[in-house]
């Protein structure tokens, strides 16, 4: 927050001050950036208000969250100038999303929900039925690393009620979990193979077989929807072996 002798500022100040440094006579480099060319930038701001996250410090991730809103603003001015979007279509989309998928809160005859789990379970199949969307795994970049993109994976399939590799029970615990993560790594990189490119390659041929079982059933039909013993078998009939 703004200290006593500090003007209060709002999201209209960073548009301006945004603006004037990528407006003829502004600074040389704002002006030249482009969507492509901020890149690394968006990349390096969301990792650096990860770590503010993970070590609790929460000035820093108010700083970091700061320097993530000025990617968004730098990318809007950008899109405004072409002519192809502005900030406030974006503001408006996210709203009306966040509407959209959530009936249980804004509709007035929307469905009874009294778990988190259930609430994913409702956001990923309204997800599911908007245009352009004809999969559960739609909107997870394969470009994250494998081991998140794995685990995102997972937590989709399973809330559609697919089934999720369980392989062999650990010890409870983040320590633990982590040991034996940073032993299979050693393990498979003394047998001369890339890690991240191993669990990458099984990732997609896990979401290939989610979308095989996705369209046996049909664009009709949400996975959640069906019956434990009707996905079953589609999820047989999807293995490619």
């Amino acid at each position: 927050m703004p200290s006593a002798d500090t003007p209060f500022r709002t999201i209209e100040d960073l548009l301006a001050v945004v603006q004037r440094l990528r407006d003829p006579g502004g600074c040389p480099w704002d002006r030249e950036q482009t969507h492509a060319s901020l890149r690394p930038n968006l990349l390096e701001e969301s990792y650096e208000a990860l770590e503010a996250l993970d070590l609790g410090d929460t000035d820093a991730l108010a700083e970091e969250l700061g320097d993530l809103l000025v990617q968004v603003t730098f990318h809007a001015d950008i899109a405004r100038r072409a002519g192809e979007w502005t900030l406030e279509d974006v503001v408006a989309g996210v709203v009306d999303k966040l509407v959209r998928r959530h009936p249980h809160v804004f509709d007035e005859d929307g469905p009874a929900l009294e778990t988190a789990e259930q609430v994913s379970q409702q956001w990923d199949a309204l997800k599911s039925k908007e245009p352009g969307r004809d999969s559960i795994t739609n909107g997870l970049p394969t470009a994250m690393p494998a081991l998140a993109y794995t685990a995102a994976l997972q937590r989709r399939a399973g809330r559609a009620g697919l089934p999720v590799p369980a392989g062999d029970d650990i010890e409870p615990s983040e320590a633990a979990a982590g040991r034996q993560l940073f032993e299979a790594v050693a393990r498979i990189q003394a047998s001369g193979i890339d890690p991240e490119v191993a669990l990458r390659s099984e990732a997609l041929r896990y979401r290939d077989r989610i979308k095989r079982t996705e369209q046996l059933a049909g664009s009709d039909n949400s996975l959640a929807d069906l019956t434990e013993e009707m996905r079953a078998s589609l999820w047989a009939q999807a293995d490619s072996k």
